[in-house]
């Protein structure tokens, strides 16, 4: 019995996939190609990852701020500019801080407006002096546009720990930032087609009443609905998930090719700052909490997909809209409000759903509104089942 069962609901699943395969399966196949031609195309003829290469380059090269700046500008017609800009540390108080903003050959960026280094008035802070070289013309660069890194760290040996910058906390995985930003673009193609999917499962069945077939098939009516959630909830982001690694992969190997033409060591610059375990296995338990955080969104949508009549997105908005104004108007809170933010795909800077830079919190996971909504879910799912069962019809 238990084998017939599962039976039954394998082919349930593999009927969703056969009726939403576009949205299911090839939308994120194509938008991976899409973005690998993109970033080929990039490296072969701008000599750039993608738009936002720039920020790769120098979280590749990146270690520290107190050695060597260099920048490199070359034209279309193959005219160099070489610029070596060279700091050092210097003490100067917070006034200083504030009248230094530009420096030239040889001026202290702690200066005032007349070029006079103010009088230390409070405690001292790091500042620094610069001193710029203009390059000469026998280096040989094989890329063109500008380019700019800062090799090596005093600081990061010294231990200073007045470092604001990001990056210096991910030792050896400086680019997992990077490349979780290319598993954020299917994950949110992700949550727009599962979303679309759950509105129009339930209510498509009784539009072009296939409802009726399924009624003359020997499933439930609870296969049917289960069998829908669990294609959102973990069949459709396991296939975004892999196509997700598979493109952050090709991703790396063009990394690896874009330094490899700046002649410099792409497994010294790309591979070393690069955690392989983090890359596989956080986009995974990253969405096993967001699964545990948007079930409830998806039973709802669910839900109104049974309910509704004419519009289920105007059926699944509208409730909560209502309760958001009643609560504002005559309890002046925002409970409610509160209640749906937390399970609802956001990112903010105390905390996010659906999208983890840095990996999941699950030390910070909220475990009554985990059960809450768990709770919500369930009768989500359980009204939707009634739904299907005793209110079929559109008209």
């Amino acid at each position: 019995m238990a084998t017939t069962q599962t039976s039954q609901f394998v082919t349930l699943l593999q009927r969703e996939f056969r009726e939403y395969k576009n949205s299911l399966f090839w939308t994120p196949i194509i938008t991976a190609v899409v973005l690998a031609v993109l970033m080929l195309g990039s490296v072969v003829l701008a000599n750039r990852v993608s738009v936002i290469g720039d920020t790769i380059l120098e979280a590749m090269m990146r270690k520290g701020s107190d050695n060597v700046n260099i920048s490199i500008s070359i034209g279309e017609d193959g005219e160099q500019q070489v610029t070596v800009v060279e700091t050092s540390r210097v003490e100067t108080s917070d006034q200083d801080l504030s009248l230094g903003t530009t420096a030239s050959d040889g001026v202290d960026v702690s200066a005032g407006g007349d070029g006079v280094p103010s009088p230390p008035t409070a405690p001292q802070k790091p500042s620094y002096q610069v001193f710029v070289e203009q390059g000469s013309s026998d280096e040989q660069w094989n890329f063109s546009r500008e380019w700019s890194f800062n090799p090596g760290s005093d600081k990061a040996k010294a231990g200073d720990d007045d470092n604001d910058d990001g990056f210096d906390e991910l030792s050896g995985r400086e680019l997992n930032v990077m490349l979780s930003v290319v598993h954020g673009i299917l994950v949110l193609i992700l949550l727009l087609t599962t979303v679309n999917y759950l509105l129009s499962s339930l209510y498509d069945d009784r539009k072009d009443r296939s409802v009726l077939f399924w009624r003359s098939m020997p499933v439930t009516e609870w296969q049917i609905v289960l069998s829908k959630f669990v294609v959102a909830l973990i069949c459709a982001p396991l296939i975004y998930i892999a196509i997700s690694l598979l493109l952050q992969l090709a991703y790396v190997l063009l990394m690896m090719l874009l330094v490899s033409r700046m002649e410099q060591d792409p497994f010294e610059v790309v591979v070393a700052n690069i955690d392989f375990a983090a890359l596989m296995i956080d986009p995974i338990s990253g969405w096993l909490m967001t699964a545990l955080l948007i079930s409830p969104v998806y039973a709802w949508l669910l839900c109104a997909s049974a309910l509704a009549r004419r519009s289920p997105f105007l059926m699944a908005v509208t409730p909560f809209i209502g309760l958001f104004i009643a609560e504002g108007i005559f309890f002046r809170t925002e409970v409610v409000g509160n209640a749906v933010s937390r399970h609802f795909p956001h990112v903010s800077d105390s905390s996010a759903v659906g999208f983890y830079l840095f990996g999941p919190d699950w030390m910070g996971l909220d475990l009554l509104s985990v059960a809450g909504g768990l709770v919500f879910a369930a009768i989500a799912l359980a009204a939707a089942v009634w739904l299907r069962a005793h209110r079929w019809e559109l008209n």
